[in-house]
């Protein structure tokens, strides 16, 4: 059996385990914590074949990047990997810790404020670090502006006029990065993909290939939730002085790191917001990223 019809019963990778206990994970693969006697740890599953590339991808990625990191936050170790009935899995430890959403909600300023911090560090080392892609992406103007054609391509007419303010602003400017020099990237760093641990520590899950390697990704997958409030949308929100003060504090230390990234945030942040377009599922969250989308073409018009 192959298929989003998959139960941890049945799921190859799992129904060989007496205690399965299911986590949340990305599209296409099943992701539970094992506990079956000794040590605990995460197994990350794909549902269907075709998904198999990207999760193979996906572990050697956070393989890669848990050294670049090291200092400034967490990967949860990649323990094994395999197939079982011809579905690619990977083991990882188990981290005992809360989302960023969990974590902010319930936090202190102080705790706000240390957070804010550690992001802070992390950033500025994967600005300095090396991308674990291999060949790796340079932030090229023709990247952005192909990703947005092929988003348009899968959605047909339906969000064309969400779009079309954002492939103005991508069309209209000169460069994207300057020295079109690439970087490290985790390129999936949503509030939900952040883990903070007891100390208050971070670690990163779910890092995936993005249009192009370079840490403004993931400023704008930050911003898409400081800003964009993509976790109240899913039922989860955050007060709003919390995301403001977030959002004012990453924006400054992303100008810090780079004085030309203000005239790319929208630009930026809207693109991340056209990624999800395609796999959006419902009605109400294809209006609500629509939206987003068309907020941030017009305010990087504005922006030029």
């Amino acid at each position: 059996m192959t298929g989003p019809e998959l139960t941890l019963d049945s799921h190859p990778a799992l129904r060989m385990f007496r205690e399965v206990i299911p986590l949340s994970g990305f599209s296409g693969a099943t992701v539970a914590l094992v506990r079956d006697g000794g040590q605990p740890f995460v197994r990350k599953a794909a549902n269907l074949v075709d998904a198999n590339g990207s999760l193979r991808d996906q572990a050697v990625r956070q393989q890669a990047l848990a050294g670049l990191v090291e200092g400034c936050a967490g990967m949860p170790e990649v323990l094994d990997m395999g197939e079982q009935d011809g579905l690619f899995y990977f083991d990882m430890a188990f981290i005992p810790s809360r989302d960023a959403v969990n974590f902010l909600s319930n936090g202190t300023f102080d705790n706000v404020a240390d957070f804010a911090d550690r992001v802070e560090r992390l950033m500025s080392c994967l600005a300095v670090s090396v991308p674990v892609s291999q060949p790796p992406l340079a932030p090229r103007k023709s990247l952005l502006v192909d990703k947005l054609q092929q988003i348009a391509d899968k959605t047909g007419a339906m969000h064309e006029e969400a779009l079309a303010p954002l492939v103005e602003a991508a069309r209209r400017m000169d460069v994207l990065v300057a020295d079109e020099k690439p970087t490290a990237a985790h390129g999936d760093l949503t509030f939900e993909n952040i883990l903070v641990d007891r100390r208050g520590a971070l670690w990163l899950i779910d890092t995936i290939t993005s249009p192009f390697d370079h840490v403004w990704i993931d400023w704008s997958k930050l911003f898409q939730e400081c800003e964009g409030l993509w976790h109240a949308h899913r039922g989860r929100p955050l007060a709003r002085g919390v995301t403001w003060w977030l959002r004012q504090r990453f924006h400054a230390a992303a100008t810090a790191l780079d004085p030309a990234y203000p005239a790319r945030h929208y630009i930026l942040l809207g693109l991340t917001f056209a990624r999800i377009l395609p796999y959006a599922k419902t009605d109400e969250d294809r209006a609500f990223v629509a939206r987003r989308v068309a907020e941030c073409g017009r305010a990087a018009l504005d922006n030029l």
